[in-house]
């Protein structure tokens, strides 16, 4: 699983490099010719701070490779033999009632699914502003997977602390179809992180295009957006490795932070400043206050 993020990370890296040197003339005279065209854009629409996203990059990769370095044990031939449908809350339960011997021949497109999911952000650069703005979109759809993966492989809602067997466990003629129930991967139903890399991609595209487009229709940017996190979940409940709630779950996380990772960029921290306070009635702290870009003295 780390695998395939840091090649989530390699992939958007090393093509945008390529595009920005074979196209950064052509990208100059493209922006200018929009700016004359549609007004000068005021200055950036994302603000970074290395010093805050480069850590967060980094924690997510580390907390990726603590996860997968340290996988669950294997399940005991005793837990497979006691695990009980009845168990499986009712709006689950039709992941239960599937055909296990279409599992090899879903297998194939969660992958192709996870390398589309992680080349999707490139298509951010087809459009000749964000395609200037490169250094910034392609490090905050970084940053947001790694967001995602931080919370993924680190978080107490996470796989890493809550155990729930995957469907295919409670099949008992998985074997037939090649399906060893007794892995300790099998314990990682919730959630779908599949579903979850898909859909901060595909909701973090949707956020900036819309940023950057604002005449744009939020419905039909954002209904866009759905259908790959949509279609992984669909792959995700065939192969039996999700129920429709981890898949909902994986979702929703992935939707949440594919939009406010971008938003939390927009704020320029030249508004936002950090203080100390001491009151006699109050104690010692830390107060945060931000000033609307209107009212500030620059």
């Amino acid at each position: 699983m780390f695998q395939k993020f840091i090649f989530r990370i390699i992939i958007l890296l090393s093509v945008s490099v390529i595009i920005s040197n074979n196209v950064w003339a052509q990208v100059t005279m493209d922006s200018t010719n929009a700016e004359r065209s549609t007004g000068e854009r005021q200055g950036p629409i994302y603000h970074i701070d290395w010093w805050v996203t480069v850590p967060i990059i980094v924690v997510g990769g580390a907390g990726g490779l603590y996860w997968i370095s340290s996988p669950k044990s294997n399940i005991t031939d005793a837990e497979v033999a006691s695990v009980n449908p009845a168990n499986v809350p009712s709006f689950d339960r039709i992941s239960l009632h599937q055909n296990i011997a279409l599992v090899p021949k879903w297998d194939p497109y969660a992958l192709a699914g996870q390398q589309i999911g992680a080349a999707m952000p490139l298509l951010l650069l087809i459009d000749p502003e964000m395609r200037r703005d490169w250094t910034q979109v392609i490090p905050i759809a970084i940053e947001a997977n790694m967001v995602e993966l931080g919370f993924y492989s680190l978080a107490p809602f996470g796989p890493k602390f809550i155990t729930r067997y995957r469907p295919l466990v409670y099949y008992s003629n998985a074997a037939q179809s090649g399906i060893n129930r007794n892995d300790g991967n099998n314990k990682d139903s919730f959630y779908s992180g599949h579903v979850a890399s898909v859909a901060v991609s595909s909701f973090c595209m949707a956020k900036m295009y819309c940023d950057y487009h604002p005449d744009a229709s939020p419905w039909l940017i954002y209904g866009v957006a759905t259908l790959p996190p949509l279609a992984m979940g669909v792959i995700r409940f065939m192969t039996l490795d999700h129920f429709p709630s981890d898949i909902a779950f994986g979702f929703a996380i992935g939707a949440a932070v594919g939009i406010l990772d971008p938003e939390l960029h927009r704020i320029d921290n030249h508004f936002l400043s950090f203080c100390m306070f001491s009151s006699p009635t109050m104690g010692t702290g830390l107060t945060m206050q931000y000033r609307l870009p209107e009212t500030a003295v620059n």
